[in-house]
């Protein structure tokens, strides 16, 4: 086996996640140039960690590695949502996966899509033709909406009071997950980012459990949580509510559908007309923009045992840190990294889908992946079916990609409502 190269440095004085925090990729490339490897080591977080930024061995890592290896965002992130599927391991994780996979089956997925496309119809029924607005902000409000209506059933129409409510309480919630965990309360402050976001968690389970006693129909999402083997355990069915309903969702719905309209709006225009009826010119375009803008910019395990990953040694104790931003851009794996080429998928790449790792792999990966796609493509094939979208030009299109990735600046966009005519020809 071979040591990891760079160095973890030493206890507190060595760390480097203000260098990571500060500019990931520049933090990354640097790393991986002066180690001349995509796979290097530093401290992070105050903890000896391996940073895997090679496709293969990512890939590696969410397969074989789950059996060295537990979920890294227990001491981060429980206190915010409570124990699910994200902080468990082992035969727990293993349990819990099966529980909560029924609800996400391609058939019972079938079962929501008349309320999906009924809220992606009752937003763009909103959109004014003459007037640019914020891409990201209009996406995130789209799947905010489908989300909390699917999981907790509530009607942005019928109750917008409410609705807006709980919308604050999860953006407040969010925050939390990206301060630092210091529970205190300041005087006069109204207490630190996390401790606001607790009392917002607080106060959207007692929302949830409301809203649980509520819907206790058969159809609704609730009553299906319920039905699960251990959907007999309030925390189990509230916790995962709580996880459904949060900003997490929708962030990462909005973030690729953010991606795929700037190329298709600015300089992929010339393919907008052809998605409608081109399936695989659709999920070609997709997989660029999740390879070139992923959701998240990666995740986090640490290791129970010294073990072989590809060829390096990695040591128990320490943390490894997948970087899902440069493994999509392995030049080992994907020619022209830096280009987006949704024509790659029909090519060279045409075998390369299950290298694409925006919502894991393996074991781990997302339960919820069948229900993300049905969203996406009900929100594209809205959209295009009624408008043209074009991109106002001059605009600075730099991404952010910490904790979510999307652009840096608010890109405006403009929703030309097409003639019947173009309409028909478009569904021909």
């Amino acid at each position: 086996m071979t040591k990891v190269p760079g160095s973890v440095g030493l206890p507190i004085l060595g760390d480097k996640s203000i260098d990571f925090y500060r500019d990931p990729i520049r933090f990354t490339l640097k790393h991986i140039e002066n180690t001349n490897s995509r796979v290097f080591c530093a401290r992070f977080l105050n903890t000896p960690t391996v940073f895997v930024g090679c496709n293969s061995t990512l890939k590696e890592l969410l397969t074989d590695g789950v059996r060295h290896t537990d979920m890294g965002y227990k001491a981060f992130m429980e206190h915010i949502f409570g124990q699910n599927i994200l902080f468990t391991d082992g035969d727990m994780a293993a349990g819990l996966r099966q529980s909560l996979s029924q609800l996400f089956t391609p058939e019972t997925v079938k079962t929501y899509q008349q309320r999906v496309e009924r809220i992606v119809n009752e937003c763009l029924h909103e959109v004014e033709s003459s007037e640019y607005i914020c891409l990201y902000t209009f996406m995130k409000r789209i799947c905010t909406q489908i989300c909390l209506s699917l999981f907790l059933d509530l009607d942005f129409h019928q109750a917008s009071d409410t609705a807006n409510s709980i919308v604050a309480l999860t953006t407040t919630h969010w925050h939390g997950i990206i301060s630092v965990p210091l529970s205190i309360k300041l005087p006069g402050s109204g207490g630190s980012t996390y401790r606001k976001a607790l009392d917002a968690k607080e106060e959207l389970l007692k929302i949830i459990i409301h809203k649980k006693e509520q819907n206790d129909s058969a159809g609704s999402f609730s009553h299906k949580v319920q039905q699960c083997p251990h959907g007999n355990e309030d925390i189990f069915v509230n916790n995962h509510l709580l996880l459904f309903t949060s900003a997490l969702v929708p962030k990462a719905l909005s973030s690729i559908l953010t991606s795929f309209f700037i190329e298709i709006s600015g300089d992929h225009r010339d393919l907008q007309s052809s998605v409608l009826e081109d399936s695989i010119l659709m999920e070609s375009l997709l997989l660029e923009a999740q390879r070139m803008y992923p959701p998240f910019l990666g995740g986090r395990r640490l290791a129970t045992e010294d073990f072989n990953l590809n060829g390096y040694k990695v040591h128990k104790g320490h943390a490894l840190v997948y970087l899902t931003y440069a493994a999509h851009r392995d030049p080992a794996v994907f020619d022209n990294p830096e280009q987006f080429d949704p024509h790659r998928w029909t090519g060279r790449n045409s075998q390369d889908k299950d290298k694409i790792h925006c919502f894991g792999g393996g074991p781990r990966g997302c339960i919820g992946q069948n229900l993300v796609w049905q969203i996406i493509q009900t929100v594209i094939v809205g959209l295009l079916t009624k408008y043209s979208v074009t991109l106002k030009e001059g605009q600075d299109l730099t991404h952010k990609w910490l904790p979510v990735s999307r652009p840096k600046n608010e890109i405006l966009v403009k929703f030309v409502r097409k003639t019947e005519q173009q309409i028909d020809t478009d569904g021909s």
